[in-house]
């Protein structure tokens, strides 16, 4: 077999899909589902505990002031003014704001008050959500305008709850933060990972199948299973697991500004065609990067050597695949 030569440009050397974890309440099992902003998972319904209501409406629970320091499932709680003012600039500014408003209200609408016995809908124009703190405070969001702002409430005034919990950006990743290891959800493949800045890395090669054994080295899937599946271009752009991406040119040189760990990176060759690259000293990895029509900007390690070389490939050709993404 011949061992292909590469091209080499010596250098010495630039989405993020990010899964919210729904909030569970122990205390009836309900289950809130949750949108990430910034720090927080934000549910996206009411809180519906009925032991803490005072007024239950529509499936909606609806809540005095002096049981929201409580009323919110364990780990999770009553987001405050600062948490709410966040939230705003994040979801509720620039030209969807108003379909965005909507979406989060659903059909919350008014407040109810707890020494009115007919229980009679008030404001039902607007939404009310509590905000935690020395009174009793209101994020009231203007369905027709897409405004949000802070108003205050009368002390009998029941209105409706919604949650958040700090996010767990490992686990939004399908990363066990003590082990450092990602479970890719398709098929239950395992891979190390490891964090660069603010971004973690696999620190071994794509092995989720596509195609066939066609995809492993010299067509063996014993090679497979030791250095991780050969992907074309396009397929390489859509091989990640959700949450994770194929790296740019760019987010490549930013790798190598630390230290490039040789015990995990090239080896394995390439597929050329119907020949291989040098399997025991190289190993080549796709970017997401193409810079010339039918080609894609690739990195070669060559371990033996402790050299990297970036050059631009055809993207029929068979490379590895490393995944990335982004702590936010």
């Amino acid at each position: 077999m011949r061992i292909l030569g590469r091209l080499a440009v010596a250098c010495s050397i630039f989405a993020s899909f990010a899964f919210a974890t729904n909030i569970v309440d122990s205390r009836d099992n309900h289950n809130y589902k949750t949108i990430p902003s910034g720090k927080l998972n934000w549910s996206t319904n009411d809180l519906s505990f009925k032991d803490v209501s005072a007024h239950m409406n529509k499936g909606t629970g609806y809540y005095p002031y002096d049981s929201w320091q409580k009323v919110c499932p364990e780990g999770s709680h009553v987001p405050t003014i600062a948490e709410w003012d966040e939230f705003k600039k994040d979801r509720f500014m620039g030209p969807r704001k108003v379909p965005n408003v909507k979406s989060f209200a659903g059909k919350t609408r008014g407040y109810f008050d707890q020494n009115d016995s007919k229980k009679k809908i008030k404001n039902k124009d607007v939404a009310y959500f509590a905000i935690a703190g020395a009174m009793p405070q209101a994020m009231m969001l203007d369905i027709k305008r897409g405004n949000a702002k802070q108003v205050s409430l009368a002390p009998t005034a029941l209105i409706a709850v919604r949650c958040v919990s700090e996010r767990d950006l490992f686990a939004e990743k399908n990363v066990s933060e003590k082990d450092m290891v990602l479970t890719d959800q398709r098929d239950g493949k395992t891979y190390k990972v490891e964090k660069r800045g603010n971004r973690l890395w696999m620190t071994q090669n794509l092995r989720f199948s596509l195609q066939s054994a066609k995809q492993c080295f010299l067509e063996d899937t014993l090679f497979c299973k030791r250095h991780g599946r050969f992907y074309t271009h396009t397929e390489a752009k859509k091989a990640c697991p959700a949450g994770w991406h194929l790296p740019d040119d760019g987010e490549w040189r930013d790798y190598q500004k630390e230290h490039v760990n040789w015990d995990n990176l090239g080896v394995g060759g390439c597929r050329d065609w119907d020949e291989y690259c040098d399997e025991a000293t190289t190993g080549h990895y796709w970017s997401s990067t193409s810079i010339m029509k039918n080609t894609g900007r690739s990195w070669e390690f060559r371990k033996t050597a402790k050299g990297i070389n970036r050059t631009d490939e055809n993207v029929q050709k068979g490379l590895y695949v490393r995944c990335v993404t982004e702590l936010e």
